[in-house]
């Protein structure tokens, strides 16, 4: 791979500097994102044509966490250059941001159509082939290959520390309130031990619509692997079911094909999928009540911002309702009620970059990390 970030390193600086004021970035949770022509002195000494859009990601400061990281993303692109079709290629690295190619094409989100469930295969086919001596180093206490308990666990941990714990503290009466028992993750860590034991391969853990673009000629590229994780390969079909959004049982079935045969004969998966389903229903119970409520905290007079996070709340409330041990599900009326008395209360936290929304699909659906 051809990196440059020292020829010059101002020349890099000077890109990002001169973004005008009145461009709109592609802003996601984690990153803002900016499409920028590149001139011809640092196309070429990235063996460029003049003028290729590249894409400059800055990390958005004191982002609250909501997903577990174990690599540099930069790190793990550089080791899976050329080995997975489309991943974006670092050009630089900088105090503050990078610099990737931009994948030609468009979001699946926006170009919307049938899925091309065989190219999605090939892709995760192209992932799981990764070897293990290619990846950047793991985290001193990751979980052994094939400990899938382990890595379950460590997902739980995750979620339980930082999701429910360190975000989740100033919303703990709005989530009694809403019907959210207090030993939702608790529930599921009885669970995790059932998991099976299965060759840990890369993931990538974030296959959705956004994240997969639509090129020329029928290609299909995967975006956004600042996710990534080594472990249990059951974990990456159902983070993908859960975020896809198909509207119908066949596509997911379709997709679950893909992938199998992708992934080949995995004994006991389909138990370890069931776990891995509701512990991503029960994680993004959490995430979106607090993401939700950081927008009504930034837009409390909009009336259809009060409606969206209702109706998203009363969703997420319904499709973890079972793996959260919900008693009941309030209806959408009263869940909006709740919410509102919330925002209400005398002492509601400060507004942060939680709330951040990723930038609409129809524009550019690539920037949702």
């Amino acid at each position: 791979m051809r990196e440059v970030s020292e020829r010059p390193a101002d020349a890099w600086d000077a890109l990002l500097g001169g973004i005008g004021a009145g461009s709109e970035p592609l802003t996601g949770y984690y990153h803002v994102n900016f499409a920028v022509a590149l001139p011809a002195a640092l196309a070429d000494a990235v063996a460029l044509p003049a003028g290729t859009v590249v894409k400059l990601r800055a990390p958005i400061p004191h982002a609250p966490q909501f997903n577990l990281r174990i690599w540099p993303e930069g790190d793990l692109l550089q080791a899976i250059e050329g080995r997975v079709d489309g991943a974006p290629r670092v050009l630089a690295r900088r105090p503050g941001f990078t610099v990737h190619s931009f994948a030609a094409g468009r979001p699946l989100a926006a170009a919307g159509g049938a899925v091309p469930f065989a190219r999605l295969g090939a892709l995760w086919r192209q992932t799981a082939a990764v070897p293990r001596a290619a990846l950047p180093p793991l985290p001193p206490a990751w979980p052994a290959d094939g400990d899938c308990p382990g890595f379950a666990a460590a997902l739980l941990g995750f979620a339980e520390t930082e999701i429910r714990g360190r975000n989740g503290r100033p919303f703990l009466d709005l989530f009694a309130t809403l019907g959210i028992p207090d030993d939702a993750f608790a529930r599921l860590r009885e669970r995790a031990g059932t998991v099976g034991h299965r060759p840990f391969v890369l993931l990538h853990t974030d296959v959705h619509r956004g994240n997969l673009i639509a090129g020329p000629g029928g290609a299909l590229a995967l975006i956004d692997w600042e996710l990534a994780l080594f472990g249990d390969p059951v974990y990456e079909i159902a983070t993908h079911l859960s975020r896809m959004g198909y509207r119908t049982a066949a596509e997911r079935r379709t997709a679950h094909r893909a992938w199998h045969a992708a992934a080949g004969r995995l004994a006991g998966h389909r138990g370890a999928l069931a776990f891995y389903r509701d512990l991503e229903a029960v994680q993004s119970l959490y995430t979106d009540v607090i993401r939700g409520m950081h927008t009504l905290l930034c837009a409390p007079d909009s009336p259809s911002a009060a409606r969206a996070v209702a109706v998203r709340t009363h969703a997420v409330l319904h499709a973890a309702r079972t793996a959260a041990g919900l008693t009941r599900v309030p209806s959408l009326e009263r869940t909006a009620a709740i919410c509102r008395d919330w925002l209400r209360s005398p002492t509601p936290p400060t507004a942060g970059p939680a709330h951040r929304p990723p930038h609409p699909a129809t524009d550019d659906a690539r920037s949702a990390a």
